[in-house]
């Protein structure tokens, strides 16, 4: 198939090694004020949020600062008389960023990350449960907070690792509000262009570590598969069907969703359309075989998806990465 390399902000975003929430508009640190001779430094008391919708907080500043939100409709922001703190209210699930700024031109930022009431991010609390992993999909702060159970990291740097796009069916979508693990760093957001078809796969350069990375972790699946299962959690409003398969082995096929697709009959499992996060652990010892019968150096397609919805269908994944369990 002809392939279209996407590399999307929002997953770019993902493979960041940490999240630096707060600012300086002017690039800098933020932490000398712009006028010294004129005002104190600036600084608040909180440089990210999670709410629900419907939750209030409330943003204090050390100085006199005006405030403003960069999403109204997401995030609204009420200044208290005294100058120095706003009333932050959650409007809609979406994410914005609170703004202060002082007379003297001292800019400080707040991120504020609205989900659904009582949809959390899924995965919000939890750690990853596993004695190796290797990630496809996963965000920079969590895969930093588990980095000593990464065995190789299949994520995209958009050079020996990619995603790509076949025939234009994807373009990038919005990855609003938190991810799986409840963090504001972004996921995976693909829109459905073509109608009925959208494909992509996240690729392993021919002769890069990486790919031999794959081949390596393929022949230990087959070796002893029961110890092995991939992991991926999915959020949607629309109702379409995706079909899956790793490693280069279309034997490996298998869809989520509440039909079968014209790719896979083997349906696993479906989720609510709600626009929350749902998890799935697909068990490799069914899919043993069919790995087994894969050409060393021909995993490089380590994860591809099909998508049978209607055109502007979204499909949402994170916290995608097979894993040894413990």
């Amino acid at each position: 198939m002809k392939a279209n390399k996407f590399f999307a902000i929002a997953l770019a975003a993902l493979t960041m090694v940490s999240l630096n929430a707060c600012k300086d508009k002017n690039g800098g640190s933020g932490d000398e004020p712009s006028n010294p001779d004129q005002e104190a430094d600036l600084a608040l008391d909180k440089t990210s949020l999670s709410l629900e919708v419907g939750e209030e907080s409330t943003i204090t500043a050390t100085i006199t600062v005006a405030f403003e939100t960069s999403a109204p409709a997401v995030a609204s922001v009420t200044p208290a008389n005294d100058g120095k703190s706003v009333k932050v209210k959650a409007l809609a699930e979406g994410s914005a960023v609170i703004t202060a700024k002082s007379k003297g031109g001292q800019v400080k930022t707040c991120v504020v990350a609205v989900k659904a009431k009582g949809g959390g991010g899924g995965g919000e609390g939890k750690s990853i449960e596993a004695k190796r992993i290797w990630p496809i999909v996963l965000d920079g702060v969590t895969a930093e907070a588990n980095a000593s159970l990464i065995a190789a990291d299949f994520r995209p740097n958009d050079n020996e690792k990619n995603l790509w796009v076949w025939d234009k069916s994807f373009t990038g979508g919005q990855s609003t509000g938190v991810n799986f693990y409840g963090n504001t760093e972004g996921y995976l957001s693909l829109v459905t262009a073509t109608p009925n078809y959208g494909g992509a796969g996240f690729n392993l350069a021919d002769g890069s570590e990486f790919l031999s990375a794959a081949t390596a972790l393929r022949k230990e699946i087959v070796a002893n598969p029961d110890k092995f299962a991939l992991h991926l959690a999915i959020k949607s409003t629309d109702n379409q069907n995706v079909s899956y398969y790793i490693l280069g082995c279309t034997g490996t096929y298998f869809t989520i969703g509440s039909a079968a697709t014209e790719w896979s009959s083997n349906v696993i499992g479906n989720y609510q359309r709600d626009g929350k996060w749902y998890e799935f652990n697909i068990e490799l010892s069914a899919y043993a075989t069919a790995l087994a019968e894969v050409v060393d150096g021909k995993e490089g397609n380590v994860f591809c998806m099909l998508a049978g919805g209607p055109q502007g269908s979204v499909l949402n994944l994170d916290a995608v990465y097979i894993y040894e369990k413990k």
